[in-house]
Formats: C-alpha cells, sequence, structure tokens
C-alpha cells in the first residue's frame, strides 16, 4: 500500500497501531474509526481487566492494582462487606459503567479451559462454548476475546499455563480450537488465537530463546494456529518469546511468510502484552498492534523519519486495525440467557470429566450413600486458573450444597458415619509461574497417611478428585484409591456435573487430552525444561506425550485419549476401502458398547508406518469420533484420511513428505488400548523412493536393493568395489554419482533407476 493512498495520515496510522489503553485500541473519530475493547478470556469475562481498562480510559489508572480496586473485586458480589467508603463509591461507579454497556447486566459466567474442553473430544461442545462466551462478550462490550483459543501444545506439564492448551496432540487441537474460533465468531465478536508460537512456559517467558527444530514447528506447534486460519480467526496473538533467535513480534517469516502468504491469514497480528522489544522492527516484520496502551508515538514518529520504519508496513498495519474496528465495534446493546450458558457450561464440564480408574465398579454411588468430602478446599472446586484466566463470578455453588442433594448425608472433613470417602486434591495453575516438580503438595501426603487407612479398616470407598492445572505424580497412592476422577478446573458447573458423575446420573465419557506420567523423570522434555537461564532446547524434537511414551516403552500412569466409562465399548473390526491408495482413503470402524447401560466413547483413529526413512513415531492420531450408544447397540463410523495424513515434514528439504509402502491403520479407545488394525498401501513416489538418488547405505544394508545392484554391475562389467568403498567411507553418496564415477552413461543409470524403483517396501 502506498502512503499517498491511505486514509490516514503518518500520525494517525502510528496512533492505530500502537495500543489506545491497557485493554484497548485507539480510535480516530474524525475517521469514524471506533476504539475497540479487548479482554481476556478463554474461560470467560476477566473482572480485574475490565474494570481496570475503565479505570484506564477515565484517566484513573493509578487505581489499577491498588487496595481499593482489589478490594472490589474480592467482595463485588458481596458489597457489604468492602471495607472503605472508597470501596463501596468505586464499586457503584463500575455497575454504572456496567450498565451503560449491559443494563440488565448478569455475572459473567466461568467456563473450562482449553485442558477440559480438550478431554471432551467432542467438537460440538467446544462450538457451543465458545457461543456463551461470544454471547457473554458482546454483552459487556468486548469486541475482542482475547485467547480464544490458546493453542500451544501440551509440551511440558509442568507449564503453569497447560491447562489454557488443548492437547500434546496436534490433530486433537487442530480439531477442536478452531470450533472455539466458530463459536465466538458467531456471536459477532473476535476471536483471538495465541500464543504465536511456541509459548509453553512461564520461566523467563519474556523473550526467552527456544531452540527448535524446524519439523517440530510444522508438525506440532504449527497445526492447531494454521486450523484457526482457516476457520477465519480475525486475530493472531504474537508470542513474547524468541525462536531460534528472532523474537515472535519481530520474526517476518513467522508473521508474513508462514501466518499470510502460506496460510492465507488477512486479519489483525497484535502483539502478547509487552511483547514488543523493538517497535520498528515489530511492525516491519508484520506485527501490527503493540499492546498495551497508551503508547507514546515517539519511538515510531522518530523511526519513520530516519527512514528505518517501511512506510508501507505502517500503512497496512494501521488499515488491518482500522478495517478490524469497523467489522467488530456496534451500538446497539446485548444480552445473553443466563440459563443457556449454564447449560452450556454444564454439558462441556460433564463431557470432559475423566473417570481415570473405577476398581472393581467403585462408582457409581448409590444416592442413598453417605460420603465423606476431605481435602485442602472443600468449600468450592477450583474453577479455572490464575492470572489472565481468572473469573470473578457469583455463579457457582458450594460442594456441600450440591453433594446433599445427591447423597443421603454429607459430612466435610470428618468420618461420620460415611460409606464412601471423597477427596478432592487442588493445584491451581497460574500465569507468570511453572511448577517445579510434578509431585503431590505434602499437605495431601499427611492427609493420605491419616485418612486412608482408617477408610480402609472400616471398608469405606475411598475415591479421589484431581482438580488439578495439570497432572500429578500419584505414587503409591494412586493403588490405595478405589477410583479416580479428573475434574481438571471444570468451570461453574462443574461442582453439579461431579456430583452426577458419582451417582450415575451422567456416564462419565472424557478422555485425557495429554499423557499422564507416572514419575517427572519419564517425561520427554524431563532435561529440557525450564532451560538453562534465557535458552531452552527442544531437545525431544517431535517426541512429545505419546509420541516419547510409545517410541521409549514407557508406561505412563494413564495414556493419551484413555478415559473410562460405566459401560464397556469393543472396536470390533476396522477395514480400508481399498489396499491401495495414493491420495486419499475412507476406513470404517465398528464399535459396539458390550455393557448394560448407555455410554459415549471415543473412537481414535492411528496412523504408523511401518518402514519409513524418516525417523517417525509409533503411531500418531490422525482422526477421532465420539459416539453415543445405548447398552448393545452397534455402530459404524467412517473416517476419510487424506494425503496430509500420511506425511512427515522433512527440514533437509523444507517440505512434505509422504513416503510410499506399507501403513497401519488401528483403531482404538487410547493410544495403549487398540483394539483392531488393518494394512493399506501407498503407492506414490517420494524423495525416498528407490531409484537413481537412492544412497549406497540403504542400498547395501536393503538385501533386495542390493541383489539388483550387483545384478547391474554384473551385466554391465562394472566394478562393484566402488560400492563397497562408498559403504565403508561415504555411504550416504547417491547411486547415481557412483555410476557417473564409473563412466555409466543417463540411459543406464536411468535403467538402474528403473528396477530399483519397482522394488517395494515390504
Amino acid at each position: 500500500m502506498n502512503q499517498s493512498f491511505s486514509r490516514f495520515t503518518v500520525d494517525e496510522q502510528i496512533k492505530l497501531v500502537n495500543g489506545g489503553s491497557f485493554f484497548g485500541t485507539a480510535g480516530i473519530n474524525e475517521k469514524d474509526v471506533k476504539s475497540m475493547q479487548f479482554l481476556d478470556g478463554g474461560t470467560g469475562m476477566n473482572f480485574e481487566q475490565l474494570f481496570g481498562d475503565m479505570l484506564s480510559r477515565e484517566g484513573r489508572g493509578d487505581m489499577i492494582g491498588g487496595a481499593v480496586l482489589r478490594d472490589v473485586l474480592a467482595h463485588f458480589y458481596e458489597p457489604e462487606k468492602l471495607g472503605s467508603d472508597e470501596s463501596r463509591e468505586l464499586r457503584k461507579w463500575i455497575c454504572e459503567k456496567l450498565e451503560e454497556r449491559f443494563p440488565d447486566w448478569i455475572a459473567p459466567g466461568c467456563y473450562p479451559p482449553g485442558i477440559l474442553l480438550g478431554a471432551t473430544w467432542s467438537p460440538e461442545t467446544v462450538y457451543e462454548t465458545g457461543r456463551a462466551l461470544g454471547m457473554e462478550a458482546r454483552a459487556y462490550g468486548v469486541n475482542v476475546l482475547l485467547g480464544t483459543p490458546n493453542v500451544n501444545m501440551h509440551r511440558d506439564i509442568r507449564n503453569g499455563r497447560l491447562f489454557e492448551g488443548y492437547s500434546e496432540d496436534p490433530c486433537l487441537a487442530s480439531t477442536l480450537a478452531p470450533e472455539m474460533v466458530k463459536g465466538v465468531q458467531s456471536c459477532g465478536v473476535s476471536a483471538n488465537v495465541k500464543h504465536f508460537v511456541a509459548n509453553h512456559q512461564e520461566t523467563n517467558r519474556l523473550n526467552v530463546n527456544e531452540i527448535i527444530p524446524q519439523r517440530a514447528l510444522n508438525e506440532l506447534y504449527y497445526p492447531g494456529f494454521k486450523a484457526c486460519v482457516k476457520a477465519g480467526v480475525s486475530t493472531v496473538m504474537s508470542a513474547y518469546n524468541q525462536i531460534n533467535g528472532v523474537p515472535c513480534t519481530e520474526n517476518r517469516e513467522l508473521l508474513c511468510d508462514i501466518l499470510r502468504d502460506d496460510w492465507g491469514f488477512d486479519g489483525l497480528v497484535m502483539s502478547d502484552w509487552g511483547a514488543v522489544y523493538n517497535p520498528t522492527k515489530a511492525v516491519n516484520a508484520g506485527n501490527d498492534l503493540a499492546m498495551p496502551g497508551p503508547i507514546a508515538p515517539d519511538v515510531l514518529k522518530e523511526a519513520y523519519e530516519k527512514g528505518e520504519l517501511s512506510p508501507e508496513a505502517l500503512a497496512v498495519s494501521a488499515e488491518r486495525v482500522a478495517t478490524l474496528a469497523e467489522k467488530y465495534t456496534w451500538e446497539e446493546k446485548y444480552s445473553f440467557s443466563r440459563e443457556e450458558t449454564d447449560r452450556i457450561a454444564y454439558n462441556a464440564s460433564a463431557e470432559g470429566i475423566i473417570l481415570l480408574k473405577n476398581r472393581n465398579g467403585a462408582l457409581p454411588l448409590d444416592k442413598g450413600s453417605k460420603v465423606a468430602v476431605f481435602g485442602e478446599k472443600t468449600d468450592y472446586l477450583l474453577m479455572c486458573g490464575e492470572g489472565s484466566a481468572g473469573i470473578n463470578t457469583d455463579r457457582k455453588s458450594k460442594i456441600s450444597d450440591v453433594f446433599a442433594q445427591s447423597f443421603a448425608e454429607v459430612t466435610v472433613n470428618s468420618y461420620g458415619s460415611a460409606d464412601a470417602m471423597v477427596y478432592i486434591y487442588n493445584l491451581p495453575g497460574q500465569e507468570g509461574n511453572d511448577r517445579a516438580d510434578i509431585g503431590l503438595k505434602m499437605t495431601a501426603e499427611v492427609d493420605f497417611s491419616r485418612i486412608i487407612p482408617e477408610a480402609e479398616r472400616v471398608g469405606m470407598k475411598k475415591i479421589l478428585v484431581l482438580n488439578v492445572s495439570s497432572p500429578v505424580a500419584l505414587g503409591e497412592w494412586e493403588e490405595r484409591f478405589d477410583a479416580v476422577i479428573c475434574v481438571f478446573l471444570p468451570g461453574m458447573k462443574g461442582t453439579q456435573a461431579l456430583a452426577d458423575i458419582l451417582t450415575g446420573d451422567i456416564n462419565p465419557s472424557g478422555k485425557l487430552p495429554l499423557s499422564w506420567p507416572a514419575r517427572i523423570e519419564d517425561m520427554p522434555t524431563f532435561l529440557n525444561f525450564p532451560g538453562d537461564g534465557m535458552i531452552v532446547n527442544y531437545g525431544e524434537g517431535i517426541f512429545i506425550g505419546y509420541r516419547w511414551y510409545d517410541t521409549r516403552k514407557i508406561t505412563p500412569l494413564y495414556p493419551f485419549g484413555h478415559g473410562l466409562s460405566y459401560t464397556d465399548f469393543e472396536i470390533t473390526s476396522i477395514k480400508a476401502d481399498t489396499e491401495r491408495f495414493s491420495d486419499s482413503l475412507k476406513v470404517t470402524a465398528i464399535v459396539k458398547n458390550t455393557g448394560a447401560v448407555k455410554g459415549k466413547t471415543v473412537v481414535q483413529i492411528y496412523i504408523s508406518d511401518e518402514q519409513s526413512t524418516l525417523t517417525k513415531p509409533v503411531k500418531e492420531l490422525k482422526a477421532f469420533r465420539k459416539v453415543e450408544l445405548d447398552a448393545g447397540e452397534i455402530a459404524e463410523l467412517e473416517f476419510t484420511l487424506n494425503k496430509h495424513d500420511f506425511e512427515s515434514f522433512d527440514p533437509n528439504i523444507n517440505d512434505w513428505t509422504f513416503e510410499e509402502g506399507w501403513y497401519t491403520v488401528s483403531a482404538g479407545l487410547s493410544s495403549a488400548d487398540i483394539h483392531k488394525q488393518c494394512r493399506v498401501y501407498a503407492d506414490v513416489k517420494s524423495p525416498y523412493s528407490y531409484g537413481r538418488k537412492t544412497s549406497v547405505k540403504v542400498i547395501v544394508e536393503n538385501p533386495q536393493l542390493k541383489k539388483t545392484v550387483e545384478e547391474f554391475f554384473a551385466e554391465y562389467n562394472l566394478p562393484y568395489t566402488a560400492i563397497l568403498t562408498s559403504y565403508e567411507y561415504t555411504a550416504q553418496d547417491k547411486i547415481e554419482m557412483i555410476l557417473k564415477n564409473v563412466g555409466c552413461d543417463e540411459k543406464a543409470i536411468d535403467e538402474l533407476g528403473a528396477r530399483l524403483s519397482l522394488t517395494e517396501k515390504q
């Protein structure tokens, strides 16, 4: 875009690409460009941010983070507990501001974060959650809802923000996360995918340099973002970290070549808050908007005058900000149904809560049971994470109140006459802080030592509820519990969903979106997290999660995709519509509910390359389907696997490759619970196809190829010693080079290439 054709002056352009408030953009009233309200996020309306931005826009930013605002936030729904007249006055002022936006305002909802949405394995559930978030954002006057979704992979479970991400697997994340985008944007609110890219730790998160192989970026860390772009996401948030020495906000290859040119993104790129370290380089690289504001124009103005800031880049970025504002600002008031959003929140929790263990049918409990609830925090479940993911709402229920409606008797931190003990283990997650280890808290160890022996003595059922932001190593205690349920951070209706699962009113159907390690030493990133100083090496490459555990033959405590039901399922067959394919194929799996009650399961389809040139995982998830079946019911499920499902990224040629040969297609109920398999043959030619460019090493070490070459050399009276010498010293030499060196012409070389290409992988 030439500056002379821009509708904005240079000063206006600079104003637009700099944040206007802590959570908002600057407007240009004379050009009819309105300011936009940003807000976190993926679990609901963050009142701390919203109230702070209200104060910032009114010139009262000095109150942000102060004691008065903290008092208001702590007691917003109980104003009688406010500690001062100043607090009461501030709350009154905030309520007036809320009523201007949302006259009959309803307290915001708190929805499950990415990790529990990932556990639903249900695109429909994620879409509905996104729609609920979009409705609430629209009502509160939020134009761009940040972190909808966060698609950074579960690289290491010690990451303090692990709970925001969907999965360790790119297929699962790439299938679910775009539904969040669609749901939010269906309400006229811009979704925002973050943090682009590989924001996997809080330790030294500002500008930490992550050394990541290109293959890992392409196979693991890009796909979720690409899927959201293809789903039409309007904004992308660039990350704090560096990738291989270049800050994400200054990485033109990332923000322009990949995001825009390769994937076709035409929306706005905004920085994470404080992630722009060099404003000029950021704009030049394609980072359209620097946050937070207000940002003084001096740096960019000086760079523009010196010719360091590209006029075209500045004009384009300003236009993107204005275009987003024109699309996602509105005047009309909006509202939402509390009942509808409550239902959506409940359904998300019910679909995602995971039954990890159920020895001897300990669950469900009879509604006449007497239940003793123990734990460090037994008033409310942890609904959400802390920091930008924190939600302030009164739309929640006490554990004892909900359980009292489900069981005959409920005691808290006391056995009473209980016949079942429920221990609730809490582990919060927080932006800014990673975990040092994955073990249980000492307080829980002490509790278990005291509580479990007594429960065992009287024959009481022992149920462990994991209300956690990420997995914990349970050690010897796991065996002492009869049942283990993981609710992660289940949102405002999680307590009700938990009670209904305990009683069997809901049959659990959640599946783990990540592998649950038994020990920290087993983890793929054990020695590569959080790095040394400001550098972290992704030494595990593509082998995170189940890819690592499968390849290293390490058994996790609970495998990826695991989750039990109160009924049983069996996959009775799997077959492909053709044995040989070159582009795509259809696979049909038949699953049966072999138990006595209705339930849901997830049929998972994995692909394995039986003999690959590139190093590959043992298997990779490529498709899945959640299905509900009555007792005895059978379902036939069809899956389409396309060419890309069989491809891997080869950094040597900087492209995706599809290897010919045999593949195993597996159907299972987890990565470790494979029921049926079939084989298919990819009839394609790849850079590794046998031919004139095959290496001496491959030829000598493959008996069929070696025999073909020996016969050819004998037929043409060529010195086979040339092959033996190459294999001893330069085994990566191509066979065509050897043939040229011994005087073969092109026609003969082509002939050998054709003979080699006829030799299939076995």
